[in-house]
Protein backbone atom coordinates (compact mmCIF):
# COMPACT_ATOMS: atom_id res chain seq x y z
CA UNK A 1 0.00 0.00 0.00
CA UNK A 2 2.93 2.43 0.58
CA UNK A 3 4.30 1.63 -2.66
CA UNK A 4 1.37 2.39 -4.25
CA UNK A 5 0.83 5.69 -2.50
CA UNK A 6 4.54 6.39 -3.39
CA UNK A 7 4.08 5.62 -6.71
CA UNK A 8 0.81 8.07 -7.11
CA UNK A 9 2.70 10.87 -5.53
CA UNK A 10 5.74 10.83 -7.86
CA UNK A 11 3.50 10.18 -10.81
CA UNK A 12 0.95 13.44 -9.86
CA UNK A 13 4.15 15.19 -9.09
CA UNK A 14 6.16 14.61 -12.57
CA UNK A 15 2.42 15.70 -14.21
CA UNK A 16 1.76 18.67 -12.22
CA UNK A 17 5.57 19.73 -12.77
CA UNK A 18 5.19 18.98 -16.94
CA UNK A 19 1.98 21.42 -16.39
CA UNK A 20 3.63 24.49 -14.56
CA UNK A 21 6.23 24.09 -17.33
CA UNK A 22 3.59 24.50 -20.34
CA UNK A 23 1.84 26.90 -19.03
CA UNK A 24 2.40 30.81 -17.99
CA UNK A 25 0.27 33.34 -16.29
CA UNK A 26 -1.62 35.79 -18.29
CA UNK A 27 -4.16 38.24 -16.88
CA UNK A 28 -4.37 35.77 -13.98
CA UNK A 29 -5.36 32.48 -15.90
CA UNK A 30 -3.18 30.15 -17.07
CA UNK A 31 -2.54 29.66 -20.79
CA UNK A 32 -1.10 26.47 -22.55
CA UNK A 33 2.13 27.31 -24.83
CA UNK A 34 2.85 24.64 -27.24
CA UNK A 35 6.36 23.82 -28.68
CA UNK A 36 5.25 24.71 -32.04
CA UNK A 37 3.58 28.31 -30.95
CA UNK A 38 7.30 28.93 -29.47
CA UNK A 39 9.11 27.85 -32.79
CA UNK A 40 6.69 30.48 -34.37
CA UNK A 41 7.45 32.95 -32.59
CA UNK A 42 11.01 32.65 -32.92
CA UNK A 43 10.65 32.65 -36.58
CA UNK A 44 8.26 35.76 -36.35
CA UNK A 45 10.76 37.51 -34.59
CA UNK A 46 14.15 36.59 -36.60
CA UNK A 47 12.08 37.43 -39.50
CA UNK A 48 11.16 40.58 -38.35
CA UNK A 49 14.55 41.50 -36.95
CA UNK A 50 15.53 40.87 -40.61
CA UNK A 51 12.99 43.12 -41.97
CA UNK A 52 14.22 45.87 -39.50
CA UNK A 53 18.28 45.73 -41.14
CA UNK A 54 16.62 45.94 -44.41
CA UNK A 55 14.56 48.67 -43.45
CA UNK A 56 17.24 50.25 -41.92
CA UNK A 57 19.79 49.69 -44.89
CA UNK A 58 17.46 51.89 -46.88
CA UNK A 59 17.12 54.17 -45.04
CA UNK A 60 20.84 54.87 -44.81
CA UNK A 61 20.97 55.06 -48.52
CA UNK A 62 18.23 57.06 -49.12
CA UNK A 63 19.62 59.97 -46.40
CA UNK A 64 23.08 59.53 -49.12
CA UNK A 65 20.95 59.60 -51.53
CA UNK A 66 19.52 62.89 -50.10
CA UNK A 67 22.76 63.83 -48.89
CA UNK A 68 24.02 63.95 -52.45
CA UNK A 69 21.06 65.48 -54.07
CA UNK A 70 21.81 68.65 -51.18
CA UNK A 71 25.45 68.73 -52.16
CA UNK A 72 24.65 69.40 -55.39
CA UNK A 73 21.65 71.86 -54.90
CA UNK A 74 24.35 73.83 -53.12
CA UNK A 75 27.01 73.62 -56.09
CA UNK A 76 26.76 75.92 -58.48
CA UNK A 77 28.65 73.80 -61.19
CA UNK A 78 26.53 70.96 -60.77
CA UNK A 79 23.50 69.86 -62.59
CA UNK A 80 20.84 68.71 -60.47
CA UNK A 81 18.38 67.86 -63.28
CA UNK A 82 20.77 66.23 -65.83
CA UNK A 83 21.45 63.54 -62.86
CA UNK A 84 17.54 62.86 -61.80
CA UNK A 85 17.21 62.75 -65.67
CA UNK A 86 19.88 60.23 -66.22
CA UNK A 87 18.67 58.33 -63.16
CA UNK A 88 14.78 58.33 -64.36
CA UNK A 89 16.36 56.52 -67.92
CA UNK A 90 17.91 54.11 -65.64
CA UNK A 91 14.61 53.47 -63.53
CA UNK A 92 13.35 52.94 -67.30
CA UNK A 93 15.26 50.06 -68.11
CA UNK A 94 15.43 47.99 -65.35
CA UNK A 95 11.07 48.55 -65.20
CA UNK A 96 11.37 47.56 -69.32
CA UNK A 97 9.90 50.70 -70.57
CA UNK A 98 12.77 51.40 -72.87
CA UNK A 99 13.64 49.27 -76.10
CA UNK A 100 17.53 48.22 -74.85
CA UNK A 101 20.20 46.16 -76.31
CA UNK A 102 23.38 44.40 -75.64
CA UNK A 103 25.20 41.50 -75.89
CA UNK A 104 23.98 37.70 -75.27
CA UNK A 105 22.07 34.86 -76.64
CA UNK A 106 19.44 33.87 -79.26
CA UNK A 107 17.20 30.68 -78.44
CA UNK A 108 15.30 28.57 -81.10
CA UNK A 109 12.61 26.11 -79.23
CA UNK A 110 10.35 23.61 -81.82
CA UNK A 111 8.73 20.47 -81.38
CA UNK A 112 10.29 18.05 -82.10
CA UNK A 113 10.60 15.94 -85.60
CA UNK A 114 11.77 13.13 -84.64
CA UNK A 115 9.74 10.03 -84.86
CA UNK A 116 7.91 8.54 -81.53
CA UNK A 117 8.87 5.07 -80.25
CA UNK A 118 5.88 2.11 -79.74
CA UNK A 119 3.31 3.48 -77.62
CA UNK A 120 5.12 6.92 -76.56
CA UNK A 121 2.99 9.92 -75.84
CA UNK A 122 3.66 12.72 -78.69
CA UNK A 123 3.74 15.06 -75.63
CA UNK A 124 7.04 14.08 -75.50
CA UNK A 125 8.32 15.91 -78.24
CA UNK A 126 6.36 19.00 -77.87
CA UNK A 127 7.55 22.49 -76.37
CA UNK A 128 5.45 23.08 -73.03
CA UNK A 129 5.47 26.34 -70.68
CA UNK A 130 7.27 24.29 -68.66
CA UNK A 131 10.53 24.09 -71.03
CA UNK A 132 10.22 27.96 -71.31
CA UNK A 133 9.92 28.46 -67.89
CA UNK A 134 12.85 26.44 -67.33
CA UNK A 135 14.95 27.75 -69.99
CA UNK A 136 13.67 31.90 -68.88
CA UNK A 137 14.87 30.34 -65.14
CA UNK A 138 18.45 28.86 -66.33
CA UNK A 139 18.87 32.24 -67.92
CA UNK A 140 18.26 33.96 -64.93
CA UNK A 141 20.55 32.27 -63.04
CA UNK A 142 23.07 32.98 -65.06
CA UNK A 143 22.82 36.76 -64.92
CA UNK A 144 20.31 37.47 -68.04
CA UNK A 145 19.71 41.27 -67.54
CA UNK A 146 16.68 41.33 -69.73
CA UNK A 147 14.99 38.42 -71.53
CA UNK A 148 12.01 38.46 -73.93
CA UNK A 149 10.24 35.31 -76.12
CA UNK A 150 8.98 35.70 -79.32
CA UNK A 151 9.30 39.76 -78.82
CA UNK A 152 7.52 40.33 -75.34
CA UNK A 153 9.60 41.60 -72.72
CA UNK A 154 9.78 39.84 -69.54
CA UNK A 155 8.84 41.71 -66.46
CA UNK A 156 7.70 41.10 -63.26
CA UNK A 157 4.48 41.38 -63.97
CA UNK A 158 4.77 38.40 -67.27
CA UNK A 159 3.31 34.88 -67.01
CA UNK A 160 3.55 32.25 -69.34
CA UNK A 161 0.92 29.06 -69.62
CA UNK A 162 0.06 27.00 -71.99
CA UNK A 163 -3.02 27.40 -73.95
CA UNK A 164 -3.99 24.36 -76.01
CA UNK A 165 -1.63 24.08 -79.23
CA UNK A 166 -0.24 27.66 -78.15
CA UNK A 167 1.78 29.76 -75.47
CA UNK A 168 0.40 32.85 -73.55
CA UNK A 169 2.45 35.42 -72.89
CA UNK A 170 1.81 38.30 -71.34
CA UNK A 171 -1.63 37.72 -72.23
CA UNK A 172 -0.74 37.13 -75.98
CA UNK A 173 -1.13 33.81 -77.31
CA UNK A 174 2.28 32.30 -79.82
CA UNK A 175 2.41 28.99 -81.53
CA UNK A 176 5.71 27.26 -82.14
CA UNK A 177 8.57 28.12 -82.88
CA UNK A 178 9.53 29.83 -79.87
CA UNK A 179 12.27 32.77 -80.23
CA UNK A 180 14.41 33.68 -76.76
CA UNK A 181 16.56 36.55 -76.35
CA UNK A 182 18.58 37.44 -73.17
CA UNK A 183 21.14 40.07 -73.05
CA UNK A 184 23.89 39.20 -70.23
CA UNK A 185 26.84 37.33 -70.21
CA UNK A 186 26.57 35.66 -73.20
CA UNK A 187 28.97 33.01 -72.55
CA UNK A 188 27.90 32.19 -69.22
CA UNK A 189 24.09 31.85 -70.56
CA UNK A 190 25.39 29.47 -73.39
CA UNK A 191 27.73 27.55 -71.08
CA UNK A 192 24.57 26.74 -68.56
CA UNK A 193 22.30 25.64 -71.36
CA UNK A 194 24.13 23.61 -73.05
CA UNK A 195 26.52 21.54 -70.14
CA UNK A 196 25.83 18.15 -70.48
CA UNK A 197 23.63 18.47 -67.41
CA UNK A 198 21.99 21.59 -69.13
CA UNK A 199 18.01 21.90 -70.09
CA UNK A 200 18.90 22.63 -73.77
CA UNK A 201 20.91 19.54 -73.60
CA UNK A 202 17.92 17.55 -72.23
CA UNK A 203 15.81 19.09 -74.46
CA UNK A 204 17.91 18.06 -77.44
CA UNK A 205 18.14 14.17 -75.94
CA UNK A 206 14.41 14.16 -75.82
CA UNK A 207 14.18 15.09 -79.67
CA UNK A 208 13.01 18.27 -79.19
CA UNK A 209 14.76 21.43 -80.93
CA UNK A 210 16.73 23.33 -79.58
CA UNK A 211 19.30 26.01 -81.04
CA UNK A 212 21.22 28.58 -79.56
CA UNK A 213 23.42 31.00 -80.91
CA UNK A 214 25.93 33.70 -79.33
CA UNK A 215 25.20 37.40 -80.48
CA UNK A 216 27.29 40.83 -79.57
CA UNK A 217 24.19 43.05 -80.25
CA UNK A 218 20.81 41.86 -79.34
CA UNK A 219 17.90 44.25 -79.48
CA UNK A 220 14.84 43.80 -77.05
CA UNK A 221 11.95 46.18 -77.38
CA UNK A 222 10.23 47.63 -74.70
CA UNK A 223 7.07 45.94 -72.71
CA UNK A 224 3.74 47.18 -74.40
CA UNK A 225 1.53 45.85 -72.70
CA UNK A 226 -1.09 48.18 -70.53
CA UNK A 227 -0.23 47.58 -66.37
CA UNK A 228 -3.06 48.80 -64.82
CA UNK A 229 -2.59 49.48 -60.75
CA UNK A 230 -5.52 49.55 -58.71
CA UNK A 231 -4.63 48.53 -55.39
CA UNK A 232 -1.42 50.53 -54.50
CA UNK A 233 -1.51 53.85 -52.85
CA UNK A 234 1.90 55.73 -52.32
CA UNK A 235 2.62 55.54 -48.96
CA UNK A 236 2.93 59.25 -47.47
CA UNK A 237 4.38 60.33 -43.86
CA UNK A 238 1.35 61.24 -42.29
CA UNK A 239 0.47 57.34 -43.09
Amino acid sequence: MKLRILFIFILCFAVGFSLIVQTRVTNGQQVYVSSKIITDYQTTIKSEIANIKQIEQLIEETEKKLDEYRALSLDEGSDLKDKILAEREQYKILSGNTDVYGEGVIVHIDDGIRELYEGEDPNAVLVHDMDILAVINELNRSGAEVISVNGQRLTNNSSISCSGYTIRINGQFFARPFVIRAIGDSKRMAAALVAPEGYGTLLNDDGIIFKLSIKDNIMINKYTEYQPYEYMTKVTKEE
